[in-house]
């Protein structure tokens, strides 16, 4: 399943975003990561929050995989069962917004959130990462840069990746179809073909 998170702090943000993401890549060896905004809180007290989407591949169904966030929410030290904890500033926030099947193409508009601390970077993401919907990417606000141990991103959508107990960062490179062939190009490839073809 390919899921789609939105991840927040209001308190120490450049500390516990980049604390998310290492608990996510726990889970998930790789990660596209959209860019970080710095964004007004709503409907909750405190300061600015920065906020960015998550895309990633589990095996997880999605009751585990909320099971899964709200405990990282826990371990930074959000009480999710005090009534208030939805308008108070909290250090972690992982949001599922939505998943589709992996070889999914095109994201259905219904799928995508409104609020506008969110929306403009997955539309963003989606982009980078070849995806299709009928929503249009609004221009963004530079991006905020944050830092996991060596590593300084959020000023564009990136790939994270965990191997050998190093995190490495690399641009989403987007899955943009290549335009067809030239018809004098294409004859002469399949004249090649021919003339060399692939041993089966």
């Amino acid at each position: 399943m390919h899921y789609f998170l939105g991840l927040g702090s209001n308190i120490a943000p450049h500390t516990h975003i980049p604390l998310m993401l290492s608990a996510l890549l726990q889970l998930a060896p790789r990660l596209e990561v959209g860019r970080v905004l710095e964004t007004a809180p709503v409907a909750v007290a405190g300061d600015p929050f920065l906020n960015v989407p998550v895309a990633f591949t589990s095996e997880l169904a999605p009751d585990d995989l909320k099971r899964f966030c709200n405990a990282i929410e826990v371990a930074f030290g959000r009480d999710r069962d005090d009534p208030g904890s939805k308008v108070k500033s909290r250090s972690a926030d992982l949001d599922l917004l939505f998943w589709v099947d992996e070889d999914t193409t095109f994201v259905a508009p219904e799928l995508l959130p409104h609020e506008p601390y969110m929306r403009p970077m997955l539309l963003e993401l989606l982009g980078a990462l070849g995806l299709e919907t009928v929503a249009e990417t609004p221009a963004l606000a530079a991006g905020v840069v944050v830092e996991l141990r060596e590593l300084r991103f959020g000023s564009a959508p990136v790939t994270l990746t965990r191997a050998d107990g190093r995190y490495l960062a690399a641009p989403i490179e987007a899955l943009t179809p290549q335009p067809p062939l030239p018809e004098r190009e294409r004859v002469r490839r399949s004249r090649l073909d021919a003339k060399f073809p692939v041993p089966r």
